[in-house]
C-alpha cells in the first residue's frame, strides 16, 4: 500500500530550515570593508578580461575591458565599482566611453586607466584595435592591419615576386579620438595588395598584379607606414614567409637604439 504524505514532518523540516538560515544571515556582516584596512605601499589593481558590449550609437561591438586603478595607502580596490562603471557608460564614441568609465571610478578609487580591445569591421576584414587612456590626457592606440606583400627580390630576379599574406602592427599617440576606419585605410596603403574575401577569377589575377606592382619587404612596410604616421611610436612589419618556415619581420621605434615589445 503506498503511503500517504507525511505534511506534517515536511511543514517542519522547511520551518527548521527557514530558521537556521535566518540565523546564518545574522552572521554577515554588511559593514565589512577589508579593502579599506591599511597597507604600506600602493599599488595598481582592477579587473581584466571583463566582456562587455559597447553601443555606438547605430551600432553594437563587443569589447573586452580592462580597469585598473591605485589601491593608494589602502588593501585593495573594489573591484565591484570597476565592472559598474564599465556597464553605467555608453557614448556615440569609444573614447568619450572609456573616459566616462575613469571618471566614475576616480569619485572613490582615484588614478584609474582602462583599457578596450576589439575587432575593428573594415570592408570585409576585422581589424584588431586596442585603446587604453585615462580620464584625460594621451591616448594610446594599437593596430594589426592585413596584407600581403611579394618580394621585390625574386621579382627582380625572375620576373614574378613570390607573395605571403603580411600585417602591420602600429602603435600611436594622440590628444584627440583618431578616425580608427580612416587609420585602417592610411595602414592599407603600406602593403603590396590588402586582402579581399569574394573575388572572381579576374578579380584575382588583378590583385596578384596589382601586389606585383607594389613589391615590397618587411622593412619597406615599416618604411611606408612611418612616412604615413608621423606620431606612430612603434611600428612592427611582419610576413608569414610562402618559401621558407620563418617570418620577415622588421621594427621601428621613436626611442633610439630600443626594440619595442611586441606580442610573438
Amino acid at each position: 500500500m503506498r503511503q500517504g504524505r507525511r505534511t506534517g514532518a515536511k511543514d517542519s523540516l522547511d520551518s527548521a530550515m527557514d530558521r537556521e538560515a535566518r540565523a546564518s544571515s545574522q552572521f554577515i556582516n554588511t559593514m565589512a570593508d577589508t579593502q579599506n584596512e591599511p597597507a604600506a605601499m600602493a599599488v595598481e589593481a582592477g579587473i581584466s578580461g571583463l566582456k562587455v558590449l559597447y553601443h555606438g550609437g547605430k551600432f553594437t561591438l563587443p569589447v573586452t575591458l580592462s580597469v585598473q586603478t591605485s589601491t593608494g595607502l589602502h588593501r585593495g580596490v573594489h573591484m565591484s565599482r570597476l565592472v559598474h562603471a564599465a556597464a553605467s557608460r555608453e557614448t556615440s564614441d569609444i573614447v568619450g566611453w572609456l573616459r566616462a568609465i575613469c571618471r566614475q571610478v576616480n569619485k572613490t578609487q582615484p588614478g584609474a586607466s582602462v583599457t578596450c580591445s576589439f575587432e575593428l569591421p573594415y570592408a570585409d576584414q576585422f581589424i584588431p584595435v586596442s585603446v587604453a587612456t585615462r580620464q584625460a590626457g594621451t591616448i594610446h592606440y594599437a593596430f594589426t592591419a592585413k596584407g600581403m606583400t611579394a618580394c621585390p627580390c625574386s621579382k627582380k630576379m625572375v620576373g614574378v615576386g613570390h607573395m605571403q599574406r603580411a600585417e602591420i602592427t602600429m602603435v600611436i599617440d594622440g590628444r584627440k579620438a583618431l578616425d580608427m576606419l580612416k587609420v585602417v585605410e592610411k595602414m592599407g596603403e603600406c602593403f603590396s595588395a590588402v586582402p579581399t574575401e569574394k573575388m572572381k577569377r579576374v578579380e584575382e589575377a588583378k590583385k596578384i598584379l596589382e601586389a606585383q606592382d607594389h613589391a615590397r619587404f618587411a622593412e619597406d612596410l615599416v618604411r611606408e607606414c612611418v612616412k604615413r604616421f608621423p606620431n606612430a611610436t612603434q611600428i612592427r612589419g611582419r610576413c608569414f614567409e610562402s618559401i621558407h618556415a620563418h617570418d620577415a619581420i622588421a621594427t621601428w621605434s621613436r626611442k633610439s637604439r630600443w626594440v619595442p615589445d611586441f606580442i610573438a
